[in-house]
């Protein structure tokens, strides 16, 4: 190559003379990226940090929801909920209790149930609505 080039890289808004090597260098990182990033399009790939510049203030990364970990809030109406329920279920009678368990908590299906007790099938879902109904009832008393 020819001693007397020479080399400029724009920072910014300046312009730098460099040497060849630090040039070379320059350009390669930068035909790297471009390559790396052509690759991720290519594959549906998304980066956190493209959504930088959506706002001024914000990251990319914070504007994600973290969908596993259960809001403070919702942690906390859900323990009321639980022992608004539970205040609710001993309420009910111990034939009406001892349905819900074995539906609700033990996993049973109506047909189960029927199998098990010799009591029809519609007879089982007419008492759950029932009940169900009782509890909600129960519930939206218990403010």
């Amino acid at each position: 190559m020819d001693k007397k080039k020479k080399f400029f890289i724009r920072i910014d808004n300046h312009v730098e003379q460099v040497t060849e090597e630090v040039y070379r260098e320059y350009f390669k990182m930068l035909r790297r990226e471009r390559y790396l990033e052509e690759r991720d399009l290519a594959h549906g790939r998304f980066l956190y940090s493209q959504l930088d510049n959506v706002y001024e203030d914000i990251l990319g990364e914070e504007m994600l929801v973290d969908r596993l970990t259960e809001d403070l809030c919702d942690s906390i109406v859900t323990k009321i909920m639980i022992e608004k329920l539970k205040e609710c279920l001993s309420l009910l009678s111990d034939d009406e209790l001892n349905l819900i368990t074995q539906l609700f908590y033990e996993e049973k299906s109506q047909r189960q149930l029927s199998e098990e007790s010799g009591i029809p099938v519609m007879t089982i879902s007419d008492r759950k609505n029932r009940i169900l109904k009782k509890l909600k009832k129960y519930m939206e008393n218990k403010k």
